[in-house]
């Protein structure tokens, strides 16, 4: 008969959860991970504080030394779904991941989940949860922490590849996006070369009253989201934001039913960029070339 002291460390009192890793920098050095568990931990913070989270024992597979801190180095990810058992059963206490489950996840939620905090220049970037600084991103890094990409082009790409854009609705606003601040590569800090025109940035959004004042609205939209207005994260964001967001149609919903590259750079050229009339075969050639770049 197991004692009553030890029978909730039997198999026939076994509890599952699912969690999200929350951080990975184990204080005492031996390969835990931080979860916040689903239906036993809030997702508002101020309810279930990060501090109070349980630190989970993590499996390894059984090459590993197990022992005197050998084998305790995990490649799970702050943000990472997981899942695993309670070892001490009904009371819960003592958590451990047996496996990851893989999931999408926006820019975002990851910095809601997070507690993520866009800084000053002056800032540094800590992956952990300081109790001083918490995961705070300074504004110069924020390009380098959320895209993806060896050129700015590339980044945007994979921007919008990641939103889960066809591969070829993504080519066709890049072409788009390279015609406008490029033509070697896009460029957040690009102004207009027509003299008193004042666009400015990947799309060259223009100030005029009669174009809408949109370089105000990308200003006003990242002051609102704590992100530098020069940055590709940011205008990237603003994209995504006046495409899906504001009540203007700016082709959002023709630019995903686009069946090839030539509709999807026609769409994003004559609903969102809306220039003068003759540089479509130039917005065609460039979208072509990145998705040649990023797909072969």
């Amino acid at each position: 008969m197991i004692p009553s002291a030890k029978k909730e460390y039997y198999g026939d009192e076994t509890r599952w959860f699912i969690g999200r890793v929350i951080s990975v920098n184990d204080p005492l050095k031996l390969g835990r991970v931080q979860v916040r568990i689903y239906g036993i931990h809030p997702e508002s913070t101020g309810d279930v504080s990060t501090g109070d989270l349980p630190w989970a024992s993590v499996s390894v597979p059984i090459t590993e030394g197990g022992s005197s801190g050998i084998g305790t180095v995990v490649g799970l990810k702050p943000m990472a779904q997981v899942f695993g058992i309670f070892l001490d059963g009904k009371n819960s206490q003592l958590p451990l991941v047996i496996g990851s489950i893989p999931k999408f996840e926006s820019d975002d939620e990851r910095i809601k989940n997070t507690g993520t905090t866009v800084g000053d220049q002056n800032e540094s970037y800590d992956q952990g949860n300081s109790p001083t600084k918490k995961n705070t991103i300074p504004k110069s890094n924020i390009d380098e922490v959320f895209l993806e990409g060896g050129t700015n082009a590339e980044k945007a790409y994979n921007f919008f590849l990641r939103l889960k854009y066809p591969s070829h609705v993504c080519a066709g606003i890049v072409g788009n996006l390279l015609i406008e601040s490029g033509p070697d590569d896009i460029d957040p800090t690009k102004g207009s070369t027509v003299p008193g025109e004042g666009s400015w940035g990947i799309a060259q959004w223009n100030p005029s009253a009669a174009a809408g004042d949109r370089l105000s609205n990308l200003r006003a939209y990242c002051s609102n989201a704590n992100l530098p207005e020069d940055s590709l994260y940011g205008q990237l964001s603003f994209i995504r934001y006046e495409l899906e967001e504001v009540p203007e149609d700016f082709g959002y919903r023709p630019l995903l039913a686009a069946q090839d590259i030539e509709e999807a750079t026609r769409v994003f050229e004559e609903k969102y960029e809306k220039p003068q009339p003759g540089s479509f075969p130039d917005r065609l050639e460039k979208a072509r070339e990145i998705f040649d770049i990023m797909e072969t």
